[in-house]
């Protein structure tokens, strides 16, 4: 196999390759032999007959180019070995030149991972929300919680401490209230944090300049469509009977989820960039606990945990986690200001003073 010429145009890299015209014969060889066993022929078992009747019954137009896509399958992994890249899709295949006795000839496109010229990502600025647990969102809670149980076992049972008894471990109401007063503070300060780097995220990928592949995008809409089967699973719902509901189809949903899978991709791309620039690196040790985690939320025995994972699936995991202590980074260099989380009515009233 021979390299003849590697030049790249943006996230495109284009090569013609040669490969020596004895290994397409054996390929050749190969396609004959396993067509062969699809072949009937009167007197013969299924890819027993000998390979020139074989041969006689075959579309040799359709073996020899089924023949040269297997060899450029073949030599494939050799290929990206020796350039050193990162395809983000499969390979575009046109074959060039095949004459008999003559080296085969592919050009081959390939889309590959992009670069990036970070901008400003550190000291970068945002704005946090006071986050407050008032004695009215636990009361909703406990009023919610109230209505349930009323409806399962009839009556309405008083909010007191017998209440508190029937439905948690505690012996007195004011006992859940403060579980739940810390179990929501914790949730809100949870998603305003969530919030916050979603604005840093933003603001370093405004920041930055990369052109991003449209095979990656592509990638990305198939996994936001996993998620969303995996969460309508939840609920004993198929993809199907959803997108049957709300009167669309799975390509119109691509469409749709095209510029949010865009978003998502350049946030990880700057993302990972940012983690090389800083070299940020991820330990054995940090490894092995997000692989007892997913083993966890597997229903997995976390002494199990990475035994059965192959390379591919922990290059996976090493980049996220990656990506994640990237953006720990970028919180950490950031400048966040905490405002006051006033009522909507209270913000409206003095925006109309200030008018």
């Amino acid at each position: 196999m021979k390299i003849r010429s590697n030049t790249r145009e943006g996230n495109k890299i284009i090569l013609e390759v040669e490969e020596d015209y004895s290994e397409f014969l054996k390929s050749v060889d190969k396609t004959i032999i396993e067509a062969g066993k699809e072949v009937k022929i009167p007197g013969f078992r299924p890819g027993k007959a000998p390979k020139a009747m074989v041969e006689k019954v075959l579309n040799r137009e359709f073996i020899e180019a089924q023949a040269a896509q297997d060899l450029i399958s073949a030599i494939y992994p050799r290929i990206l070995d020796e350039i050193k890249i990162e395809p983000v899709d499969y390979p575009n295949l046109q074959i060039l030149d095949k004459k008999k006795k003559k080296p085969i000839v592919y050009k081959i496109e390939i889309e590959v991972y992009p670069e990036v010229k970070l901008g400003k990502y550190k000291g970068l600025r945002a704005e946090k929300k006071e986050v407050k647990v008032t004695d009215e969102d636990v009361n909703k809670v406990l009023e919610n919680l109230q209505k349930r149980l009323a409806h399962m076992e009839g009556g309405e049972p008083a909010i007191d401490d017998e209440f508190a008894k029937k439905v948690s471990k505690y012996q007195t109401l004011e006992e859940l209230k403060k579980e739940f007063r810390t179990g929501m503070q914790k949730d809100k300060e949870g998603a305003e944090e969530a919030d916050v780097k979603n604005k840093l995220i933003a603001e370093a990928s405004k920041n930055a300049k990369v052109d991003i592949p449209n095979g990656m995008v592509k990638r990305e809409i198939d996994v936001m469509l996993d998620e969303l089967r995996n969460s309508l699973a939840q609920s004993g719902l198929t993809l199907e009977d959803y997108l049957k509901g709300i009167k669309k189809d799975e390509k119109l949903m691509r469409e749709e989820l095209h510029k949010s899978a865009e978003v998502r991709v350049i946030g990880k791309v700057v993302l990972k960039a940012i983690a090389e620039t800083e070299k940020i690196e991820i330990s054995k040790e940090e490894m092995d606990e997000e692989l007892k985690e997913l083993a966890k939320a597997a229903g997995q025995p976390v002494e199990e945990a990475g035994k059965e994972i192959d390379e591919h699936a922990k290059k996976y995991v090493e980049d996220y986690l990656m990506r994640r202590k990237a953006l720990d980074f970028i919180l950490e260099k950031a400048k966040v200001t905490t405002v006051e989380n006033k009522p909507l009515d209270e913000t409206r009233g003095e925006e109309e003073k200030n008018d």
